[in-house]
């Protein structure tokens, strides 16, 4: 012709290549379709399409010595759902848990905590055997509040202590998830996960009647009518009772330091 070699066809190529090499080009050719696929959809498959969250209550204001401090666990969904698995961590220097309560209406509830420093909870609104509970439905629900009571140490300064999900790396399985109302799982990264803390303030110590001013006369009458049971203290007026620092909030023995300090003054 002109002399200028003649590019093939695309069909010839394949048809020319011998049979061993063009089995080889398919297994390629399928395994990058598969591949996009999987990029492209399955993802949606194993998480969850929405917004699906479990928060702990962040900074909730605490004082040594305070008792059944409420922690509230809060749950954002866009779908129903049927229940949750939680397991929780805190400082056990710091924190005790007292207990659990409800806002919200389960008919399953296991509330363990056995454990120091753990608290694990299932939660089920509904079983297949009744129909007198339905799954929660979409939006933003309060469940309940984890009672924490909080060390009389004296910790020297503000302390904030977090509580935490855990995840126990014997269990097969995720330790905090959500049931939807068809049995299956949300699990992170499709639940999101927020953590709390509690923040301990350090005490007054003196300022019995929390006015800013420790060591004062004012303060040694509000510690004797709380001695006589005449005068209630807050947590805060509790904490800065404790005069001499032996973790005894309120007793003889401090209401004693306190003169002796007021005295020398």
């Amino acid at each position: 012709m002109d002399g200028k070699p003649v590019r093939p066809a695309a069909g010839q190529i394949l048809h020319d290549l011998p049979k061993k090499n063009m089995f080889k080009h398919v297994i390629l050719l399928t395994i990058v379709c598969v591949g996009v696929w999987i990029m492209a959809g399955f993802p949606s498959l194993c998480h969850a399409q929405g917004d699906y969250t479990l928060t702990v209550s962040h900074r909730v204001a605490a004082d040594p010595g305070q008792t059944n401090v409420p922690v509230y666990l809060v749950l954002t969904s866009s779908s129903p759902i049927g229940g949750a698995d939680i397991f929780l961590q805190y400082d056990r220097n710091l924190l005790t848990c007292s207990g659990v309560t409800w806002l919200t209406r389960f008919q399953y509830i296991i509330c363990d905590t056995s454990i120091s420093g753990k608290i694990r909870i299932i939660l089920r609104r509904h079983r297949a055997d009744s129909t007198s509970l339905g799954p929660l439905p979409s939006g933003t629900d309060t469940l309940g509040a984890v009672k924490m009571n909080v060390t009389t140490t004296d910790l020297l300064a503000d302390m904030e202590t977090p509580i935490g999900f855990w995840e126990n790396p014997l269990t097969p399985h995720e330790d905090n998830r959500l049931v939807k109302s068809d049995s299956s799982f949300i699990v992170p990264p499709g639940l999101t996960l927020q953590e709390g803390s509690v923040l301990i303030r350090h005490p007054l110590y003196g300022d019995i009647n929390d006015d800013g001013y420790p060591y004062t006369i004012a303060d040694v009458i509000f510690l004797v009518n709380s001695l006589l049971g005449n005068q209630s203290l807050t947590s805060r007026q509790r904490a800065n009772s404790d005069v001499n620092k032996d973790g005894v909030q309120g007793s003889m023995a401090d209401f004693i330091e306190l003169i002796k300090i007021v005295a020398e003054d």
